[in-house]
């Protein structure tokens, strides 16, 4: 399936006071959670879905233990996962006054892994035959749309997507 998209308009006017539209990707169906994943890996294993999910849980808890004690955290042929702390707006005057008071967003950043075939260049594992198709309100007849577009900023520039760039 690719993956869809819609045309957002910016709220912002460029200099010559045209407001631009953007592609912003559309979600469709519904958020696949953890039960639904653990039964998909039984299915192409030898594990139990119980098996599966709680390696998941276990996984979870590991990677967050790990990330709270200031490690990124790289799964193989996944990418890797790390923290990043935003103080914007919080700025001080010297090094000696930066505190964790100054944090207004705390984010987990993930990154998909990098493969490198040897004629091919760099892509990165998960976005390997990725296609792209505007969404036609047509095509929702057989799809659950339990899910909104991106309600990100289409004024950034990774098209208010966020996450590693293409």
């Amino acid at each position: 399936m690719p993956l869809f998209y819609v045309a957002r308009q910016s709220q912002k006017e460029t200099k010559e006071g045209v407001k631009l539209y953007h592609l912003v990707l559309k979600k469709v169906g519904k958020v696949v959670d953890t039960q639904s994943m653990a039964t998909e890996i039984a299915e192409k294993s030898s594990l139990t879905e119980g098996d599966v999910h709680n390696v998941v849980r276990n996984l979870m808890s590991v990677m967050r233990s790990h990330l709270l004690n200031s490690q990124s955290v790289r799964l193989d042929g996944l990418g890797t996962f790390t923290m990043k702390a935003s103080s914007k707006g919080k700025g001080v005057a010297t090094a000696e006054e930066v505190n964790p008071n100054q944090v207004t967003a705390l984010k987990c950043l993930f990154t998909p892994e990098y493969k490198r075939p040897a004629a091919i260049g760099t892509t990165r594992a998960l976005l390997q035959g990725v296609e792209f198709q505007k969404w036609d309100e047509n095509l929702s007849a057989g799809v659950t749309d339990d899910v909104e577009d991106d309600e990100e900023n289409p004024d950034e520039e990774d098209g208010g997507q966020s996450g590693a760039p293409l």
